[in-house]
């Protein structure tokens, strides 16, 4: 779907904001919401010199807690070499996509092939320097967000943790499925008309919708499609509602 301006929400932060791509296609586009004016984050090393990143990422959203990159692979795509700093990344994805390869920069040159995706899995990875190139080797599009988390020292060196995508979305769930000192996932599924309640968290977050959904919050209601991001203020509570016959489905990323 296009990422569009829609209402402002009170609950959100500040951001600054870059022309978005086009991240996946739904039956009744909804726009991408705007963040007021009211509440404020100041805005926010790659190795030298960078390749910058090519058309194919497009950033989103950006503030002192996140920077989320929007990432679209065409089927049998091939994009050139470019950099990714040094960064713990969330990598959340919204469709089902075939394996790609990533041909790693060297001498000589390493390739690892990532596995196909499902709509609604997510990766937590501690963030590398890492000089590419990409080959989508699928007739499907590759698509997902890079949710970065700038100036984030991790003490430790933790393992990669992986989010398999629910296999069950005929009833509610509510439930933290990575938790660390520093960064939670909360993923939430609203089945039934009646909006549930997503939980306030006292760290900046970032919610991406998988499906389309109403948020209501302090008697407002935003509707907002799959593929949206949005910044949500610390303390903020809200509840989410199916809009179609399709549940409503978000994540919560919350940096601490």
């Amino acid at each position: 779907m296009p990422f569009r301006r829609t209402d402002q929400l009170p609950l959100l932060l500040k951001t600054k904001r870059k022309r978005p791509q086009s991240i996946q296609q739904q039956e009744a586009p909804i726009e991408q919401a705007s963040p007021p004016d009211s509440s404020s984050l100041k805005l926010l090393a790659p190795q030298s010199p960078a390749a910058p990143l090519p058309p194919s990422y497009q950033t989103v959203l950006t503030n002192d807690a996140f920077k989320v990159i929007s990432v679209q692979y065409g089927p049998h795509e091939k994009v050139p070499v470019h950099d990714h700093p040094a960064t713990p990344t969330v990598f959340v994805y919204l469709n089902n996509s075939g394996p790609v390869n990533i041909i790693h920069d060297g001498n000589p040159p390493s390739t690892v092939t990532r596995p196909p995706t499902q709509l609604g899995a997510f990766r937590f990875n501690r963030g590398l320097i890492e000089r590419h190139s990409i080959e989508n080797l699928s007739d499907l599009p590759s698509l997902f967000l890079r949710v970065e988390l700038p100036n984030l020292n991790l003490p430790d060196n933790p393992p990669d943790f992986r989010g398999p995508a629910p296999t069950d979305l005929t009833h509610n769930i509510n439930e933290t499925e990575f938790s660390s000192p520093h960064v939670t996932v909360l993923r939430v599924v609203c089945v039934n008309p009646a909006p549930c309640d997503v939980p306030p968290t006292a760290a900046p977050s970032v919610l991406i919708a998988f499906s389309s959904t109403s948020l209501t919050h302090d008697g407002q209601t935003t509707k907002i499609g799959a593929g949206t991001v949005l910044p949500i203020a610390p303390n903020q509570s809200f509840k989410i509602s199916p809009i179609t016959s399709e549940p409503a489905h978000i994540l919560l990323i919350s940096r601490h």
